[in-house]
């Protein structure tokens, strides 16, 4: 891939981010525009979830990033009050998109 088509894919995948968190966002005391910045809005979740901001370095490095993108979704929904087992095989599951459900559908509270 050149640079101009990985540039292209990580902009699709922060619209995708935006999309599937805003209201999370929200919901956490933050404002949803944190949601739609590139890497800000990741260092904006660590806050989220209580995570070390440094782990906002660990996703975009290949392979470690494969472990830690799991694991923050995880860690999201937790945050929402969605602990059970099954939250958790949903999420893993859906590669992440199970957000998009808590997201729009559930009355979750941080």
């Amino acid at each position: 891939m050149t640079l101009y088509q990985w540039f292209i894919f990580f902009l699709i995948l922060q619209v995708v981010h935006f999309i599937g968190t805003w209201k999370l966002y929200e919901k956490a005391g933050r404002k949803s525009w944190e949601a739609a910045i590139p890497v800000y809005n990741a260092i904006i979740l660590m806050k989220i979830i209580n995570r070390p901001t440094w782990w906002t370095i660990l996703l975009f490095i290949p392979i470690i990033n494969l472990i830690m993108f799991p694991v923050v979704w995880v860690e999201t929904i937790r945050s929402f009050g969605k602990n059970t087992t099954l939250d958790t095989a949903l999420v893993l599951l859906t590669f992440g998109l199970y957000i998009y459900y808590i997201n729009y559908t559930q009355d979750v509270m941080h």
